[in-house]
């Protein structure tokens, strides 16, 4: 017999939005058996399953319904690779970190602070090529392709990989990088398949205006934050057509007839062989294409994003930006072409391929120069912004010293910038210096033997600096985390007076009641300890990278030769094994994260607040999921939300959100239309809007934000917002006023629906009985961050909402009842074989 579905959309709909973690539409329901009713597996609206009608829990005009968005950031293992742009992303987030966006016209400074990260942004680009480069044109095309000259051989014969360079038909150092090319290629190649998958899946679909003139008064109630269709798709093509176009050039720089640019600008170095004339220009064409793609990343309106229209149809582009990859892929293989005509074997001068290491110094030092931009027009307005931000929470009368001020100053865009830098050119450094520790013995510009006999491989200077930096950060992050760690625990025990006074039978002492309430209060202490400990941590980590940066910058051209030649080898070697451990302990990390739920909800909070930021920077971060999600339930809320003229059976939601569901939930429901944000109620628990977001992101979640989002859900005075937390809660809080325990919290009144404004928070008591519960043997331990549904304040509010009205709906017809189809449970999705020839699944 067919089973049972509530499908109706009349009265109220309890529309449950989880947070991080993939968690499955069962727990999210709290049923056994679920039916997706919209969506698909990675994103997906889902309903309760009954035998019957006459079995449902649902009492007349109330369902619950689940969306289940987990696997849109979790999957199998290949997934785990995304981690390895983890500074991609990071970059991308400290645009939104920046203090000085708002809803008006930006000031200079901050257009300068755009036009600099997306420069930055492209060094990135190139730091990620030129590492490739250097491992494969560099080490094993140029260095090892020419160890037949004299000296041993790299690997001493022992990798099997490298036997195609002694091929008689590869003779010729041309030939060698050639064939060493397709490296860097494949590699910008797949990047550039992912981005462009990523983009159609989630970008190339803006989300559409609903009014002609919308009163945008907050940066999250402007749709222009979700349109980058048009943006990202200029970014991408930029980037793809700049790296294509520097592995041309490093392929075409050592062959004859000179790499010194100047006889080509004065014609001393035309007219020697065709040959020779193709190959200049060639390296011409590329050159002039590179500095091309730089001019037009500069300027500001390539990156900057549209404000959508009323039906804006989908777009088909038809511009010169199309051209630019095919352009750089058409010259580079003209350099391949030329490269493998160049059959006889050239004697290479410098031990290292020309141009590899002036670029890398180059890309370097633009690096530094970006970075200090951005610091440089971000302090002037720093003091100013954070007066302004402090005078507008007096106006918006909310009165709470508490409120929590920009994390670090306000430098948090700088200082993740850094950290983005840093570790891209520690990534690069690692895969270099440990592929020259395979291929040989690591070396530098100059040196001419080593006590081993191994065959010296030349790697940039500034690679061996940032193996020490490498070194030095880890050593200081360390040191740094330990020193937090042991002042949460000398901090434990603070709360014990807290937790006497919310039990009515609770005792600080030594007997067993006084153990039980040093526990609790540990939970406490740790909860409330972690996240300003965590930012300290991290805080005084980069202005500790950000001094050995500015050192290396000043005495590393000197030390870094010295480091190598006269240093103690094992400083190299644990600094080249730090760095390899950082590889590693990423792509552990990631395969953790997708296989363990555990681990996915302790890491896998950074990660989802780095991919909840659309794509403004760099076009190959990991993909936003907010562009799916956040449509989504806009789309969804117009569907339970209809107006049918009876007021009986209008559609209302309780939007209830949890943990990273608050802020999708905040950013839907800023943009909602006010048909739909009329008759929804706001219900989040373990909110880190204000705990994290406020600190982090000040100019998009602060004090005017989460007041408009108040003003949007007002009803006859009162706020259609409830917010729960926990004092054992790590990541979620109080929003706008913390609510203290009171004394006996346990007798505490039951809740209602709404607020007055500027106080939705309520805290709960965690663990709800200090004593045994009848029955149990066992004491209830601190539930957290999860299973807020199990505390009675959470149903209390639900059924407060569903009685709030005057006149209760009046139950229409059945649903007609539908077959319901077996199905996996759509969180993980399936894994398939990876070959060549198959369709890959980048996100």
């Amino acid at each position: 017999m067919d089973r049972y579905v509530n499908e109706g959309t009349d009265g109220w709909t309890e529309l449950r939005v989880h947070g991080v973690g993939g968690t499955s539409p069962e727990s999210e329901l709290g049923h056994p058996a679920v039916l997706r009713v919209a969506g698909d597996r990675q994103a997906g609206f889902y309903r309760r399953v009954w035998d019957s009608r006459r079995g449902t829990d649902d009492p007349p005009g109330f369902r619950r319904e689940g969306y289940s968005w987990g696997g849109l950031t979790s999957g199998d293992n290949k997934r785990a690779l995304w981690l390895l742009l983890l500074p991609f992303m990071l970059l991308n987030m400290a645009f939104y970190m920046d203090p000085g966006h708002s809803a008006e016209r930006r000031r200079r400074s901050v257009e300068a602070r755009i036009v600099a990260q997306r420069l930055l942004a492209l060094s990135l680009t190139g730091t990620a090529v030129l590492a490739a480069t250097s491992v494969s044109m560099d080490l094993v095309g140029w260095q090892c392709g020419a160890a037949g000259a004299g000296g041993p051989h790299c690997a001493n014969g022992g990798v099997v990989w490298l036997n195609w360079i002694r091929y008689g038909w590869l003779a010729g150092t041309g030939r060698h990088l050639a064939v060493a090319a397709l490296l860097p290629l494949a590699v910008i190649g797949l990047l550039w398949y992912l981005a462009h998958t990523t983009w159609a899946r989630f970008e190339k679909r803006p989300v559409p205006q609903s009014v002609q003139q919308p009163d945008n008064r907050t940066l999250l109630e402007n749709r222009q934050l979700w349109n980058g269709n048009a943006a990202v798709r200029r970014l991408r093509l930029l980037h793809v057509a700049g790296a294509t176009a520097l592995v041309g050039v490093l392929l075409l720089a050592p062959l004859p007839p000179g790499r010194d640019l100047t006889r080509l600008w004065h014609g001393s170095g035309w007219g020697t062989t065709p040959l020779g004339d193709a190959r200049n220009a060639v390296l011409l064409a590329l050159l002039v294409l590179l500095a091309w793609v730089v001019l037009r990343v500069a300027l500001p309106r390539t990156g900057k994003r549209e404000q959508p229209t009323v039906g804006e149809p989908l777009r088909r582009y038809r511009d010169g930006y199309t051209l630019l990859p095919l352009a750089a892929s058409l010259l580079t293989a003209g350099a391949v072409v030329v490269a493998l005509w160049r059959d006889e074997p050239l004697a290479p001068a410098p031990a290292e391929l020309p141009w590899q290491v002036g670029a890398t110094q180059w890309v370097l030092g633009a690096q530094g120069a970006l970075l200090a931009v951005l610091f440089l027009t971000h302090v002037p307005g720093m003091v100013g912004a954070l007066r302004g931000r402090r005078g507008e929470d007096r106006e918006a009368g909310f009165g709470n010293p508490d409120f929590p001020r920009p994390a670090w100053g306000g430098l948090t865009m700088s200082g993740v910038a850094l950290l983005a830098t840093s570790l891209a050119t520690a990534l690069s450094a690692g895969l270099t210096l440990r592929v020259a520790e395979i291929l040989g013995a690591p070396a530098v510009p100059g040196q001419t033997q080593h006590p081993g006999g191994q065959r010296l491989l030349v790697v940039p200077t500034a690679y061996y600096w940032a193996a020490a930096v490498g070194l030095a950060s880890t050593a200081a992050a360390v040191a740094l985390a330990g020193i937090a760690w042991a002042g949460i625990r000398r901090g434990r025990g603070a709360s014990a007076q807290r937790v006497a006074d919310a039990y009515p039978e609770a005792e600080v002492g030594q007997d067993e009641q006084g153990v039980r309430c040093t526990r609790i209060a540990a939970s406490w202490d740790l909860a409330g300890r972690l996240d300003g400990a965590a930012q300290s941590v991290l805080g005084r980590l980069l202005a500790t990278v950000a001094l050995i940066t500015v050192a290396g910058a000043v005495l590393g051209p000197v030390l870094g030769v010295r480091l190598v030649t006269e240093g103690p080898r094992w400083f190299l070697t644990l600094a080249n094994l730090v760095l390899t451990g950082l590889v590693a302990a990423i792509l552990w990390a990631g395969r953790q994260a997708y296989r363990s739920e555990r681990f996915r909800r302790t890491v896998g909070v950074l990660w989802d607040i780095g991919t909840f930021w659309p794509r403004a920077t760099h076009p190959f971060a990991p993909p936003c999921y907010a562009e799916r999600t956040v449509p989504d339930l806009l789309e969804r809320l117009e569907y339970l939300t209809p107006a049918t003229g009876d007021p009986a059976k209008d559609g209302r939601v309780v939007f209830s959100c949890h943990s990273q569901g608050c802020v999708i939930g905040t950013a839907v429901l800023l943009q909602a239309r006010t048909p739909a944000s009329e008759r929804t109620a706001l219900l989040s628990y373990g909110n880190p809007a204000t705990r994290l977001y406020v600190r982090f992101f000040p100019a998009y979640f602060d004090v005017r934000t989460l007041r408009r989002l108040g003003e949007l859900l007002t009803d006859n005075g009162r706020w259609r917002w409830n917010n729960l937390y926990r004092p054992s809660d790590p990541i979620g809080g109080w929003v706008i006023v913390d609510d203290p325990l009171p004394p006996h919290a346990a007798a505490r009144p039951r809740a209602t629906a709404g607020c007055l404004p500027g106080a939705p928070d309520r805290q709960l008591l965690d663990p709800c009985s200090f004593g045994l519960r009848p029955g149990d043997s066992c004491y209830e331990e601190p539930l957290g961050h999860s299973d807020y549904f199990a505390d009675q304040a959470y149903g209390d509010i639900v059924l407060a909402w569903r009685n709030s009205t005057a006149q209760q709906p009046v139950p229409g017809p059945a649903p007609a009842a539908r077959p319901v189809v077996r199905e996996e449970p759509p969180r993980v999705s399936a894994v398939r074989p990876w070959w060549p020839w198959q369709r890959l699944r980048p996100y």
